[in-house]
């Protein structure tokens, strides 16, 4: 590869040199921050000798590159475009600044209510359990078991102040233990619960001349962010002019004597007015527009879902279950991420073009597993028609689930994982709606059709290459000499074996595009359940970045192996990780290659799943995957016919 060439031509497709704010990259992509991105021509781009596939994702616009070849393609980059090398934190503050001011509020909202989704889908599974239980009378009512589940479900809620809280803090630059502190003093004992203000508020007493009404903040979402952001604030005024000397004494003390105050007698009755509005106004919208209001909000989802305001609703729901008991807007969402697997799938039978069937039948199968960006962006998007397809599909499957009153009782899950999450009674009506999105949207695909993409297809098809590795042109002379030598030798199969002691995850199901629809080749990804990886094979050390999120291995039968430990872990730039090879090193299968902190990758990255994947797949004629669920170090997991 030309790497210069590379640079330059990217620079060129993105709108020129002027263009570019800021630049970084991370084990796979460039991860750019442009002033304007419609000046970039993202086909152009995706084109261009080198490229394995661009998007555009939180205000970067990102360029797969791959393994070894990124970092030597960003060196240029920069020299071209005459930029200082910028850290990965202040691309990711840069991209903020591209979003507009509802993405930004969305992309807020988002980070903090992500890391809370599995308390709160804890506890809608435990609701669900303890409904059937009730409900089928498969014990006693009056059982210790009935009681104990009974608190273990609604305890998120109603200390959710507290998880909301401590979330909030990280995001609004507060300290989050005074952040929690705060979230309990709003649901302190000595306050009237707030499920039982349907019976008007018990008592008030007054301070400072003013009546503060002593009620407690359950379950309450808007009150709690608004004081965390408002203790945020506070606390940093305070430290601006407490003396060093006296700032852990003075600074916590007013902080919480200041917010604590104002949000009982202020800001938590304003918001609870509001948030009580919003819920009785989206119910209200759901109770009198019936199946109008399934068809709308399923048709839309998606569209939304571009936009990245869908993010916000995480807010919106989780106000709803602790207002009425029951989400009711997920089971539309369900409709609309499933419709976009069926438009995939379509496209995958009635496409000829070899590059859009290797994405589009991973992406049907992600999105029904509730991962929807493979296929929007990868597919449905690029050919426009399936996704207006999609969108019908998605009206279709929303106006039935309001039709048939379909309810989940939590929040983050879809599509078929939703169902562990669906109001007791409902799940018969939920797998209904979820065939008529899926098929609706693969018939409508089917009827209207779509126009191919000619120029995308042709460089891959007159070289012969797989399109999800995409080594190019400039590789085919090699695979052919490798082929021809490779007749004069005994072949033997390579078998790695896990890196990883956790939990086998399908490539299609990682979240993140780039994996999930194997642009950078087959593989395997993992769930770790303990912060340490492993070699899965003799073989030299040929990357290994400074960040220690990501190592790439060669063996000798020229097996290219990347492991990338979580998604989006460059941005930590290299806490939590530690190394113990450099590149050059030779190491064999089981011998430690990095140690990772898991629980502070859960906190400040995407995810902790680690895909491995082989980058040059072209190279060999088959790889077969070996492993399935719990997984433990030295197990085999992939088999590569050499």
């Amino acid at each position: 590869m030309d790497y210069k060439k590379v640079a330059e031509e990217v620079i060129e497709a993105i709108g020129g040199k002027d263009n570019v704010d800021s630049a970084a990259h991370c084990a796979t992509r460039l991860r750019l921050v442009l002033k304007d991105e419609d000046l970039s021509d993202k086909s152009a781009v995706e084109n261009i000798d080198g490229v394995k596939g661009a998007f555009v994702n939180s205000g970067q616009f990102q360029i797969i590159i791959g393994q070894g070849s990124v970092n030597k393609v960003y060196a240029d980059f920069i020299k071209i475009a005459n930029i200082s090398e910028a850290s990965k934190g202040e691309v990711k503050r840069a991209a903020m600044k591209n979003l507009n001011p509802a993405q930004r509020f969305a992309r807020t909202l988002s980070n903090i209510f992500v890391p809370i989704i599995p308390a709160i889908v804890a506890s809608g599974l435990l609701m669900g359990l303890l409904g059937m239980m009730t409900t089928y009378g498969w014990v006693d009512s009056d059982s210790g078991l009935i009681t104990l589940l009974d608190m273990f479900s609604n305890a998120a809620f109603v200390f959710l102040p507290v998880i909301v809280a401590f979330s909030a803090a990280k995001e609004f630059n507060a300290n989050p233990y005074l952040a929690s502190v705060l979230g309990a003093i709003m649901i302190h004992p000595a306050l009237q619960n707030a499920w039982t203000l349907g019976e008007g508020i018990e008592q008030s007493i007054e301070v400072f001349g003013m009546q503060v009404g002593m009620v407690g903040y359950q379950g309450t979402v808007l009150p709690i962010l608004v004081a965390v952001w408002f203790l945020g604030y506070v606390e940093r005024s305070f430290r601006k002019i407490v003396p060093d000397a006296l700032d852990i004494i003075l600074t916590p003390f007013l902080t919480i004597l200041t917010t604590g105050f104002i949000s009982l007698v202020g800001i938590g009755p304003i918001m609870r007015l509001i948030g009580d509005g919003i819920s009785a106004s989206l119910q209200g919208i759901y109770e009198t527009t019936g199946i109008l209001a399934g068809l709308i909000f399923g048709g839309l989802y998606s569209t939304i879902v571009i936009s990245g305001v869908h993010h916000s609703f995480h807010a919106i729901e989780a106000g709803l279950i602790s207002e009425v008991g029951i989400n009711l807007f997920l089971p539309i969402w369900a409709m609309a991420n499933t419709a976009q697997g069926g438009a995939a799938l379509a496209v995958y039978f009635m496409t000829n073009k070899p590059k859009m069937k290797a994405i589009a039948l991973p992406a049907a199968t992600s999105c029904l597993l509730g991962i929807t960006e493979a296929a929007i962006f990868g597919v449905n998007l690029r050919l426009v028609k399936p996704f207006i397809a999609a969108a019908l599909g998605g009206s279709i499957g929303g106006a039935y689930v309001v039709f048939t009153n379909v309810g989940m009782t939590a929040l983050g899950l879809t599509a078929l994982p939703g169902m562990s999450i669906v109001e007791s009674g409902s799940l018969l009506n939920y797998i209904i709606g979820m065939l008529l999105a899926f098929g609706g949207a693969f018939i409508f695909t089917w009827i209207i059709g779509f126009e191919e993409e000619p120029a995308a297809e042709a460089v891959v098809e007159d070289n012969n290459q797989d399109i999800e590795t995409a080594e190019k042109v400039e590789k085919a002379d090699s695979k052919a000499g490798a082929v021809l030598n490779s007749k004069n030798k005994e072949k033997k199969n390579e078998k790695l074996v896990s890196p990883i002691q956790g939990e086998v995850v399908e490539l299609t199901e990682v979240p993140d595009p780039t994996f999930a629809q194997k642009i950078l080749g087959e593989g395997i990804a993992f769930k770790p359940e303990k912060g340490e990886v492993r070699a899965p094979v003799e073989a030299e050390v040929v990357n290994l970045f400074d960040t220690k999120h990501a190592v790439g291995l060669k063996t000798k039968s020229g097996v290219e192996i990347l492991i990338h430990i979580g998604l989006d872990t460059v941005q930590m730039g290299g806490e939590g990780f530690e190394a113990f090879i450099k590149e050059g090193d030779t190491v064999k299968a089981g011998d430690k290659l990095i140690s990772v902190d898991l629980e502070l990758v859960e906190e400040k990255a995407e995810s902790i799943i680690t895909p491995m994947v082989i980058t040059n797949t072209a190279d060999f004629p088959e790889i077969s995957s070996l492993a399935a669920g719990q997984i433990d170090f030295g197990d085999e997991v992939l088999e590569i016919k050499v």
